[in-house]
């Protein structure tokens, strides 16, 4: 391990060192990519010196233990050694899902490496800073201005960083946490058995339901095309390893030193801002729940504060995300109303569950069963569920009730979770069929009453009644069959809802508590409960629990809170509660059971990310192509002379060749834009009116501060009926098969009589 550590301290020491060189300079150069690297290849020597005495070794697989060392060295090399290549003159990746991702990998590698000034504009937002957790990006880019090709320096980072990451979840988890990472899934693949005549049956999505699913495959979804996991996860299990050691196991084990923590903790925000939340929430959970480790937690903590902030602060753009508004009147020239704020929080309960897919599966259901229709709402419940993730949320109840018993020495029976199961299968989709507990907040719920004064007073009245009662009953040790505990829940809501009601007149950002953020609520009361129970006690043998607990309770979260606009975004933290559950899973549960239990299960959790793994990898798999190579030569040729600060208008597309030069256009793709919480709207408005040639084009072009224009293939597309106004007025100072290239700055030269 002390080699895995060793590269990730140099290669986040090289980020780290380029970053203050690039602000100290005002942009990067080659100079100073030398002496970045150069330094972070001294610190990485460092800590391996330092770990010469190491005597901590991995186990080596046995038996079926191979199955997934061997299925991952096929994925890292099938998939990094085809990440992207060249036949003809095509420009070519292997994955579907890489064909808008990995052009915006490229265009930011190119974009610093082409000198942006820092902390530079977005290349897809002119208008804003460049948001987004760039770090392995700017290694890259690092490499490239020390001469690497920037093809083969995204293979040479993606075999190596696939390499760090099997070694790290081997020894977070071993063989099957490996297997559950890298076929982790639902019963969607089973479709495979029904497809139609001719298909393969090995695909990327699961069988002839042709189904988009939420929970895809993880590695191809994740770790191929979302370039910042490459260092974030074997970083961040490290990270979990070296706790588990120093905070639970008495230093028995592989542990990293603090100098090690503090460095790969306090650099993963430029890296992976998804991975920094997982890893806060479990340093939080380890400081309430070990008393004995709060110091050692508190100075981590401390001590990554400042650095870890500013660059949380970088990697959310400066607040300056979106573009600063248009002056409404004159008294804004004094007083320039500010930005408009990144919306990236939102609260979405059910996650993805009424998604297009899952609707388009139930009716395609209920065409051969039409009496099913009356079910729909239960149908596509568990049709998203289960097959998204199949017999996960069996498998992680059942481990839940082993610790709980443990933790509370209670007496909870095997039928308790499934009288459970059935109430939430059976009461979920009704409730979310409910318009009122969807979208009411509690005291309206309860009393709806119009003046909102008199409303919040009679909520409050009612909570103290309900608490008073409880008392009582509690004082006259009356069998009440769990009712001091529903008016307990009520007082409490309502208490919490007059909180929110408060801070939301205060700050309107703040939203109102609504009537289905129960489960959430009582969910975060059991965790704090089995946190304070665990304190109390100091039973070392327990320590599980407060990785297992927390883990699940982060999932639930992830299945109510988008962390994203983009919902699809909760994976990235999904995938850590993944693999913080899945070593207890096996120890604690499916280990114990009969050999041919522990089959079936296993069958049911990665059979269906088996069929995606290799659908997305096998000899089927040609690649696709994202750029011509002689049209992005001609284009780099052409912007050559003009400076990395301007801004081109262009079409918005993922695979524009100006994007996948380095440039800096006035708006990217849209897909982008949105999962970045960019507000692109009056932009939008603006840009379609300067490509459509409209009248007033010159005051579009001074509102989107841009002076070049680019037409080609992609923008006749776009705007097939432009006027092109500016043709007759401006220059066109390049132009070839690509397109043409005007200065909206330089007139037109009148042709001599």
């Amino acid at each position: 391990m002390k080699y895995v550590a060793a590269i990730l301290y140099a290669v986040s020491s090289a980020v780290l060192l380029g970053l203050l060189l690039g602000w100290q300079r005002g942009h990067l150069d080659s100079q100073s990519a030398m002496i970045a690297l150069s330094g972070g290849a001294l610190i990485g020597l460092l800590g391996l010196w330092c770990a010469r005495n190491e005597a901590s070794h991995l186990e080596k697989p046995r038996g079926w233990a191979w199955v997934p060392v061997v299925l991952f060295t096929l994925f890292s090399l099938r998939a990094f050694l085809w990440l992207v290549f060249r036949q003809g003159d095509e420009l070519r990746v292997l994955s579907p899902n890489n064909t808008g991702d990995l052009p915006l990998h490229i265009a930011f590698i190119r974009y610093f490496a082409n000198g942006a000034p820092f902390w530079p504009d977005s290349p897809i937002f002119s208008a804003g800073k460049l948001t987004y957790a760039a770090g392995t990006d700017f290694f890259n880019s690092l490499l490239t201005l020390a001469g690497m090709d920037v093809e083969r320096g995204l293979i040479w980072v993606g075999l190596i960083g696939a390499l760090l990451t099997g070694i790290a979840i081997w020894r977070w988890g071993g063989a099957f946490t490996l297997m559950g990472f890298l076929c982790g899934g639902g019963l969607l693949g089973f479709a495979a058995f029904f497809r139609d005549a001719g298909e393969p049956f090995f695909q990327d999505y699961a069988g002839n339901l042709k189904f988009d699913a939420a929970w895809k495959n993880l590695p191809l979804a994740l770790l191929v095309t979302q370039r910042g996991f490459l260092f974030a996860l074997p970083a961040g299990l490290l990270l979990l390893s070296s706790w588990r050691t120093k905070y639970f196991l008495n230093n028995e084990g592989w542990r990293m030193p603090f100098a090690g923590e503090l460095l790969l903790y306090t650099a993963m925000p430029f890296f992976h801002m998804h991975t920094f939340i997982a890893l806060s929430f479990m340093l939080a959970v380890f400081f309430i729940a070990q008393a004995t480790a709060r110091w050692k937690i508190f100075g981590l903590i401390s001590a990554a504060l400042i650095p870890a902030s500013a660059l949380v602060w970088i990697t959310m753009g400066m607040f300056q995300t979106n573009a600063l508004p248009l002056w409404g009147n004159m008294w804004e020239i004094e007083n320039p109303p500010p930005r408009p704020p990144t919306e990236v929080l939102g609260w979405q309960p059910g996650w993805m569950v009424g998604d297009t897919q899952t609707q388009q599966a139930w009716q395609s259901f209920t065409q051969a069963v039409p009496a099913a229709s009356p079910l729909h709402a239960h149908g596509e419940f568990l049709i998203f569920w289960l097959g998204n993730f199949g017999a996960w949320p069996f498998v992680a109840a059942s481990l839940a009730l082993v610790l709980l018993r443990a933790v509370w020495k209670r007496s909870l029976r095997v039928k308790h979770v499934w009288i459970c199961a059935f109430a939430f299968v059976f009461v979920t989709p009704l409730l979310g069929m409910w318009a009122g507990y969807q979208s009411e907040t509690w005291a309206n719920f309860f009393f709806p009453i119009k003046d909102a004064t008199t409303r919040n007073l009679v909520t409050q009245c009612a909570a103290i009644c309900a608490l008073a009662a409880c008392v009582m009953i509690h004082l006259i040790r009356a069998r009440d069959f769990g009712l001091r505990w529903v008016l307990l829940g009520f007082a409490a809501m309502s208490v919490l809802d007059g909180l929110f009601t408060f801070l939301h007149g205060w700050m309107p950002k703040v939203p109102l508590l609504r009537v289905n953020s129960l489960p959430l609520i009582a969910a975060t009361i059991v965790l704090l409960t089995v946190l304070v129970q665990y304190a109390r006690r100091r039973e070392q043998s327990l320590w599980r629990a407060i990785f297992v607990l927390p883990g699940l309770f982060l999932f639930f979260l992830c299945c109510n809170v988008k962390f994203a606009p983009w919902a699809w975004d909760n994976t990235k933290v999904m995938i850590w509660a993944w693999l913080i559950v899945l070593p207890f899973l096996w120890e604690l549960l499916i280990a114990r059971w009969k050999c041919w239990q522990r089959l079936c299960v296993c069958v049911l959790l990665f059979f269906s990310g088996f069929v995606g793994l290799l659908g997305g990898l096998g000899g089927t798999q040609q690649g696709y192509a994202i750029a011509q190579c002689s049209t992005l030569d001609a284009v780099a040729a052409a912007v050559r002379d003009i400076p990395i600060t301007e801004p081109f208008a262009c079409a918005p597309h993922y695979q524009h060749a100006l994007l996948l030069n380095g440039r800096k256009v006035v708006m990217g793709y849209e897909g982008h834009l949105q999962s970045h919480g960019i507000n692109y709207r009056i932009t939008s408005i603006n840009l379609d009116e300067l490509m459509n040639g409209k009248d007033i084009w010159r005051l579009n072009a001074a509102e989107l501060g841009v002076r070049y224009l680019f037409y080609g293939p992609l923008e006749i597309e776009r705007w097939p009926k432009s006027r092109e106004s500016w043709r007759d007025c401006v220059q066109v100072i390049s132009s070839g098969p690509w397109g043409e290239l005007f200065d909206l700055d330089l007139p037109r030269v009148p042709l001599e009589q």
